[in-house]
């Protein structure tokens, strides 16, 4: 299941991508909503905003469960500090958490480029780019990206 802003995301999500489920986060009933895409809880949470989703999904989360934190994209420019989540539950849960920097694994890059490679040519992944052409506009694309408008990698083409 997959989390998206906006109703156009998560139908391409869904459409486009095969996701089962994807909810939007920015409905007003993103944690009932959240709650209810997934009865049985959460076995692993692939974390790469924090914040009120983080918020939302930690309840979810089914003892035993693995959280790989990859980033924290609604706190990076915060002015004070969020106040996280509640950690009694992952005391109870008995949950791993681990961080994950793809630096660490930079030894593999040839063998992932390989793979991800195959996987694309294949249409096994699909990829989405959002092309604006000049540099004029170069602003107000990564604006775009920024507000979540755009669906997919960001490009500039100059020249």
């Amino acid at each position: 299941m997959g989390i998206a802003g906006g109703e156009a995301k998560c139908r391409y999500a869904v459409d486009e991508l095969g996701y089962d489920v994807c909810v939007d986060y920015k409905s007003s009933d993103f944690p009932a909503a959240l709650a209810a895409a997934c009865p049985t809880g959460v076995d692993i949470d692939f974390e790469n905003v924090g914040g009120a989703i983080l918020d939302a999904v930690w309840p979810l989360l089914n003892s035993h469960a693995r959280v790989i934190i990859c980033g924290l994209m609604a706190q990076y420019n915060l002015k004070t500090k969020y106040p996280g989540p509640e950690l009694t539950h992952l005391l109870k849960s008995r949950l791993t958490i681990r961080g994950f920097i793809i630096s660490d694994y930079a030894a593999r890059f040839p063998e992932a480029i390989a793979q991800m490679s195959a996987r694309l040519a294949s249409g096994e992944i699909k990829i989405r780019e959002d092309i604006t052409d000049g540099i004029e506009n170069a602003p107000s694309a990564f604006i775009g990206m920024l507000q979540g408008r755009n669906f997919g990698k960001t490009i500039v083409r100059i020249g």
